[in-house]
């Protein structure tokens, strides 16, 4: 399955992760970092959901869930939008999560590490 998903503005997003996720560099750095699996689960505005699983634990392996999200070390949920304005920096984690636009289910410690490992991870040149 595609790591890219139809109706979702953050689908490009997941793909340049997933070519960072070809780094073996990066990846290992990342697993130390992280140590967990993440599933971040987001509503586009049709009100579709979907979940993208990152596994940080193993081998840094990226991929698209439809249906009820796997279990994980730790689940974001948020919108769309929001994420890909979290991904791209004008987005604060701390203030999405304070004005309750983002949700976090289990190791809350592990969702801090989450910005850290995209922006490690970001293909894109560094300005």
């Amino acid at each position: 399955m595609s790591i890219e998903v139809d109706g979702f503005n953050a689908s490009p997003l997941f793909k340049e992760l997933g070519d960072g996720l070809k780094d073996p560099t990066a990846v290992t750095k990342a697993i130390k970092g992280v140590n967990a699996v993440i599933v971040i689960t987001l509503k586009n505005k049709e009100g579709k959901e979907n979940s993208w699983v990152l596994d940080l634990k193993k081998d840094g392996s990226l991929k698209s869930v439809s249906g009820p999200p796997p279990k994980g070390d730790v689940q974001l949920l948020l919108k769309d939008a929001d994420f890909v304005k979290l991904a791209n920096g004008k987005a604060n984690g701390q203030k999405l999560f304070m004005n309750g636009k983002l949700k976090i289910k289990g190791n809350m410690m592990k969702a801090t590490a989450i910005e850290t490992v995209f922006k490690q991870l970001d293909p894109r040149p560094k300005l």
